[in-house]
């Protein structure tokens, strides 16, 4: 029991750092948006924004459920797939933020001049509202296409398969027990009870509750609410490691080859670069060793491993959270291009007119040397 309550101290400390983080990158885009104009919020303002108040709602939300999960309570089937969905929501769409702000970075560097007439703050927010009907698909796609009301609470015995949750030591650690299960009356029938998840309408529509408590009348959707009684490993590995490693794994090193090998050489060497390839090896140094559990329980399910990896993998999963928004709170470099791509008309008049007064003086010089002017001479004499 102390491991549970060691791993969940944990978590509300992430989460805790990861809300000021956030705020910090809020206040951050707030101030630059107050600098440049209240009309003038730049695509990256809002990218920013928008990171910033994910990260914190979702780290409000995401840490008393994650305790909640890590109890391992009993609860019906429909509010347990809310409970494990959020985290991965929250996760799905805090890296296609990252994603969506690494590209837009990327095109300032890219584009130059026609990046103000190409990227709008119109295209931006579609995008963001794209990202965020791609991530509730995410979360929810493996109770989309499938039932889990079938092998609910079936699987106590086995090997966790959750996001770093272990089978905890028997002798300080009790699951609770499941509600009593008592028949149906005979004149009460079940909406629905019989499709993936059935009963759900019974939750608003039923006919005799009368002598019943709420368990016993929804006991057969009731059973122990944890992330490896709800995802399967096959999710795991095939969905959710994919969307959330993979792909933007690759999409980060495709910038950071385009950056490397086919921009100019002192966009090569500058901040922007190295800000990606610290994104690059946090990403897989920090994420990578939670999806090799994940593997090794898929393809390799009765290989034992000490409990301590996955507890150990799950952490360096979650710190990840701090990533995204400390990588654009310094925002120096990011203000600094957007600043000159912002300004590139007027720098280039200035470049314009220091470069013909420079010629100016170069022809006034000339026509000095040709034409001197009058010497003064001193008196006879002297």
């Amino acid at each position: 029991m102390y491991a549970v309550w060691l791993y969940s101290l944990i978590q509300c400390v992430i989460a805790v750092l990861v809300i000021g983080v956030c705020v910090r990158l809020c206040l951050a885009a707030g101030s630059v948006a107050d600098g440049a104009g209240t009309r003038s919020w730049s695509t990256s303002a809002c990218l920013k924004l928008c990171l910033g108040v994910v990260g914190s709602a979702g780290s409000i939300v995401v840490a008393p459920v994650s305790v909640l999960l890590n109890l391992r309570s009993s609860q019906c089937l429909y509010t347990c797939i809310a409970m494990v969905s959020c985290p991965i929501l929250v996760r799905q769409f805090t890296v296609c933020l990252l994603l969506l702000l690494t590209l837009n970075t990327h095109l300032q560097c890219r584009l130059g001049n026609r990046y103000a007439g190409l990227v709008t703050r119109r295209r931006v927010l579609c995008s963001v509202l794209l990202c965020w009907v791609i991530s509730v698909i995410t979360a929810f796609s493996q109770f989309i296409v499938s039932s889990s009301s079938d092998t609910w609470g079936a699987a106590e015995d086995d090997r966790k398969a959750g996001l770093g949750v272990e089978e905890w030591p028997e002798s300080n650690y009790t699951t609770p027990a499941l509600p009593p299960k008592r028949p149906y009356p005979q004149d009460r029938s079940v909406i629905g009870q019989f499709l993936p998840y059935g009963g759900f309408l019974s939750k608003f529509l039923m006919e005799d509750n009368e002598n019943f408590t709420y368990a016993e009348i929804h006991g057969s959707h009731w059973g122990i609410c944890a992330t490896d009684t709800m995802l399967s490993p096959v999710f795991l590995v095939c969905v959710y490691a994919v969307t959330v490693f993979v792909i933007p794994l690759l999409v980060l090193l495709a910038v950071y080859l385009d950056l490397m090998c086919f921009m100019p050489q002192q966009k090569r060497s500058s901040v922007w670069s190295r800000s990606l390839a610290l994104s690059v090896s946090l990403l897989v140094m920090l994420c990578l060793p939670l999806h090799i559990t994940h593997a090794l329980l898929l393809f390799t399910p009765s290989a034992t491993r000490p409990d301590w990896s996955s507890l150990t993998a799950s952490v360096l999963f979650q710190t990840y959270s701090l990533v995204p928004p400390l990588l654009f709170t310094n925002t120096s470099q990011q203000l600094g291009i957007e600043s000159s791509l912002l300004s590139a008309p007027n720098l280039t008049s200035r470049v314009i007119i220091s470069r013909v007064k420079s010629v100016g003086s170069a022809f006034r010089s000339v026509e000095d040397y040709r034409h001197p002017g009058p010497t003064l001479k001193g008196p006879p004499g002297m």
